[in-house]
């Protein structure tokens, strides 16, 4: 495989068995380049070392000048961290622009001031190129003696693995999940893979997509496989459903976005009330006519609206407010309790003034707080097996 090598040069450190110039050259037929760029300081003293690396291996035929009018992109003042940084990021920008599919970018920052060095360390960085190496060998009065020069690389991708983990699992504590299986994207190493599969299960988990999150968990835990399939299997309108889209809501709020939390406790009060219907009066969707006045007391006021609304094919839509009512008009003690909770209730208001009713106003995390406790302590009145489900406690809290 070919290499682009890019390389800074300083005018080397004063030593009887050393020669910055004739060192950097045998690094060069190390690794034996395609092309190669120089990157010297500016000084009097480090230009001519270039020329003489240049023309050392001049019959490789590789060296690469940076414009037609300058052979170096030269570095003006090289005790500028900053300066070295960003000359050396441009001389790699340039390279990146020549490499030939399958070809890797090699820096070497080795020579030059200790500024050189970091800053075109950095610049390697940034760009994330291939390879970062440095030139050793046998030491004499603290310096390399010349002929003894080996290349030494420095593992970047191990380096940008670990930095990439880092960032995945922040991404993923804060529920990013789709966005940490992206960064973890292109790493071939099992902790980046168990991790790319556990963000993308906890991504379809959210999405109450169990089918899907279950294939992704069946990658590293059959225990967590094995749940995720049982809540596939569950009725829509049982407990477990209940409770694991409450248990949605707990992580949006602990991830701070109120609104969408306030949406999915709404839901699940929603939810409540024709888990109940379901558990209780044997009432399930569609939620027919003559089903629904079955249970009615006869003549109420909501059996008689549900009698105008001529619905179609004689179904009824039960909106959350209708499906509690029902409940209400039942005699069913949880409706008793639901209408008797006027913070639960002006706390669920806050949904339709939201951006995710009808309106625009943002909502105050202590208000969905507010209306999380005040629905645990409804089903854990009338609904316990849904507050049993009411957890997270099986959703991994980490990648690694």
């Amino acid at each position: 495989m070919t290499a682009l090598l890019i390389l800074t040069v300083g005018t080397g450190t004063a030593g009887a068995h050393s020669n910055v110039a004739e060192g950097l050259a045998n690094t060069i037929r190390l690794v034996g380049p395609r092309r190669f760029w120089l990157v010297p300081s500016a000084s009097e003293k480090s230009m001519p070392v270039a020329d003489l690396i240049r023309d050392m291996v001049a019959d490789l035929g590789a060296f690469t000048p940076w414009s037609e009018s300058d052979d170096y992109h030269a570095i003006p003042n090289h005790d500028d961290i900053h300066e070295c940084r960003r000359l050396a990021g441009e001389v790699i920008a340039a390279a990146k622009r020549e490499l030939r599919p399958g070809e890797s970018l090699i820096v070497n920052p080795t020579s030059g001031t200790k500024q050189m060095s970091a800053g075109a360390t950095l610049a390697a960085l940034d760009a994330e190129v291939d390879q970062i190496c440095f030139t050793s060998g046998e030491r004499v009065d603290g310096v390399v003696k010349t002929g003894t020069e080996k290349v030494q690389a420095f593992d970047l991708r191990g380096f940008l693995f670990q930095r990439d983990l880092r960032t995945a699992d922040e991404l993923f504590h804060h529920g990013a999940f789709y966005a940490a299986s992206r960064v973890l994207k292109g790493y071939s190493q099992v902790e980046a893979l168990r991790g790319r599969e556990t963000a993308l299960c906890l991504h379809e988990w959210q999405r109450m997509n169990y089918t899907k999150a279950a294939t992704h968990a069946a990658k590293f835990s059959e225990e967590l496989r094995a749940h995720l399939n049982n809540l596939s299997g569950t009725d829509a309108f049982g407990a477990s459903a209940l409770g694991d889209l409450l248990a949605g809501a707990d992580e949006l709020l602990r991830w701070g976005d109120g609104e969408e939390a306030l949406a999915r406790y709404y839901r699940g009060a929603e939810q409540a009330a024709k888990v109940r219907l379901a558990e209780a009066h044997s009432l399930r969707p569609p939620y027919q006519l003559e089903n629904l006045l079955s249970i009615l007391p006869a003549g109420c006021h909501l059996a008689q609206d549900f009698q105008r609304s001529q619905p179609r094919n004689g179904i009824i839509l039960l909106t959350a407010q209708r499906a509690w009512e029902v409940l209400l008009a039942c005699q069913d003690p949880m409706a008793a309790s639901y209408f008797a909770d006027q913070k639960l209730q002006a706390g669920l208001k806050r949904r339709n003034e939201s951006m995710y009713g009808h309106g625009q106003e943002p909502v105050e995390l202590l208000q969905v707080q507010a209306v999380a406790a005040s629905l645990r302590h409804l089903l854990q009145q009338h609904l316990p097996a849904a507050l049993a489900c009411w957890t997270t406690i099986r959703r991994p809290n980490s990648l690694v």
